[in-house]
């Protein structure tokens, strides 16, 4: 058991720990120098810290790491997902500054909050320990409640906050429910502790994996995947992302739409594949993920093609996204190998991008008209060409349309999923290997749909005659972003194979970290 305070250990939080002293600086910026520049420049130029270290351990350590009673591991997943959530950070403080201050009440808060909110979601990837993964969860949930409250001159805001607070709360009891049946089945906490105790009892026949410990065991893994169910907006457990979607400020609502997702997604993987929740009961846990995946893709994409207010759109369409992504934790469940988990780490990675250059362009139409309405893009390409190629190109990639970087990420996905189910088949396990092939089948569809409503929105802006003659000017900040990301997008769809290279060794660690303890 290591020291929880020795000096290495500290270096292992550095990032996390720089993250919370820079929220503090901001608050303290924001209440005595009260401008709104020096506040985001603060914010942005403060992040160096954080990305500075998180980079050095990505080059200098090897292998997994564990500090403070092992209960924080650093591994190639947990450096993974800390850049992503540091690449987010950097996107929402540029794209959202000419928009706050226009439409959002607390603007200093708005950047102590996401950086609080990052810190938590950079938590929740290198926890290995079922209490701090909760108050992870909840460091990371709580600034999000607020930050949805917070525009201007809407009720829609202060009743998206309601409705965030409540539902968090339901799902954070489903969670604890599950983590509570956990810790009795086994005694202990610890990912690596409940993996133990449940292959312990695959060999002796302890009551862990008697008949009623089997129940209870997929209990609880149906009751983690309900709670973070609600983090990644997975059906049925969905019902807050429209109403929150659109009520909230447009740049929060980018930020839950990537950043909550993101994080849901790595402490839902780590928690399976470290706990060893697939020991027993695979099949039946196979085949439940695999019919919350075609729930999600399937109500996602067939409502978001009826909507006629962009972010609610982009609401459903987010709902759909965690649905693709649900089908390559199926095949990670199925297989045990890091094929599923490494093709899952590449499709966050381009969604990420790709959604974050797609709400810029919504933020920017926004800033200028106010207009949230798909029919406010009308003509938007005379207006605003460079605007409009970057948001086109997002969205097409969003909607996999080939050779573009997310089609190509959803066709790693597929081929995953496609290939653990002939494997099974192979093995005789025709029920489960059938739906992980019907499962890619059903994605392929919805991967079709959701082009309609996706090309739906370059129709119009490229299309149709402009509700106004006059361009729209696109601050820096927001110009910049769209930049960055597009550009990202495109360099992506090149080296597509060099970065699902580069994800396999930080999938291959969740693996490797049962056997380095």
């Amino acid at each position: 058991m290591n020291n929880p305070i020795a000096p290495g250990d500290l270096y292992l939080l550095a990032p996390e720990i720089s993250l919370v002293l820079l929220a503090c600086a901001v608050m303290l910026v924001d209440i005595f120098v009260k401008k709104r520049i020096v506040t985001a420049t603060v914010a942005l130029a403060g992040l160096i810290v954080p990305i500075a270290f998180t980079l050095s351990q990505a080059f200098t350590l090897t292998g997994t790491h564990h500090a403070f009673y092992d209960m924080l591991v650093i591994d190639g997943y947990a450096i993974f997902f800390e850049i992503v959530f540091l690449i987010i950070a950097v996107v929402m403080i540029v794209s959202s500054y000419s928009y706050l201050d226009k439409y959002v009440r607390a603007e200093g808060e708005f950047y102590a909050l996401l950086l609080f909110s990052v810190t938590g979601m950079m938590l929740l990837a290198s926890t290995s320990e079922l209490i701090s993964l909760y108050i992870s969860l909840e460091l990371t949930s709580f600034p999000l409640y607020v930050m949805a409250g917070l525009l201007r001159t809407s009720e829609k805001s202060a009743e998206a906050s309601v409705k965030y607070v409540l539902l968090g709360a339901m799902s954070s009891a489903i969670l604890l429910y599950g983590f509570a049946l956990l810790y009795g089945l086994t005694g202990t906490t610890d990912m690596a502790g409940i993996a133990a105790a449940i292959k312990g009892g695959l060999h002796n026949g302890s009551a862990i994996t008697s008949l009623q410990g089997n129940i209870m065991e997929l209990v609880a893994g149906v009751l983690i995947l309900a709670g973070f169910g609600f983090k990644i907006s997975a059906v049925p457990f969905h019902m807050w992302a429209p109403d929150i979607y659109e009520g909230a400020p447009t740049p929060a609502t980018a930020f839950f739409s990537v950043g909550s997702k993101a994080a849901g997604f790595a402490a839902l993987i780590r928690i399976f594949i470290d706990a060893g929740l697939g020991q027993v009961n695979l099949s039946s846990l196979v085949i439940i993920v695999a019919i919350v995946a075609i729930l999600t893709m399937t109500l996602g994409n067939f409502v978001a093609a009826v909507q006629t207010n962009v972010k609610r759109m982009m609401a459903y369409s987010s709902i759909a996204q965690a649905g693709y992504i649900l089908v390559g934790f199926t095949a990670s469940l199925a297989g045990g190998t890091s094929d599923g988990n490494s093709a899952v780490l590449f499709f966050i990675l381009v969604y990420v991008l790709t959604n974050l250059g797609a709400f810029s362009g919504i933020i920017a139409l926004a800033n200028a008209t106010g207009g949230e309405r798909i029919d406010d893009f009308k003509g938007l390409a005379k207006r605003a060409p460079l605007l409009s190629a970057g948001t086109a190109l997002c969205l097409l990639s969003l909607g996999g349309l080939p050779p573009l970087a997310g089609a190509i990420s959803k066709i790693f996905i597929f081929l995953a999923a496609l290939g653990q189910g002939e494997a099974l088949f192979a093995h005789g396990q025709g029920l489960t290997g059938g739906f992980l092939i019907a499962l890619v089948v059903i994605a392929l569809i919805n991967s079709i749909v959701s082009l309609v409503y996706y090309g739906r929105v370059v129709k119009v802006m490229y299309f149709d005659a402009p509700l106004k003659d006059e361009r729209v000017v696109t601050p820096f900040g927001l110009s910049s972003s769209i930049a960055l990301t597009t550009a990202a997008v495109v360099v992506l769809t090149f080296i597509a194979g060099v970065i699902l290279t580069l994800t396999s060794p930080a999938a291959s660690s969740l693996l490797a970290f049962l056997a380095g303890r």
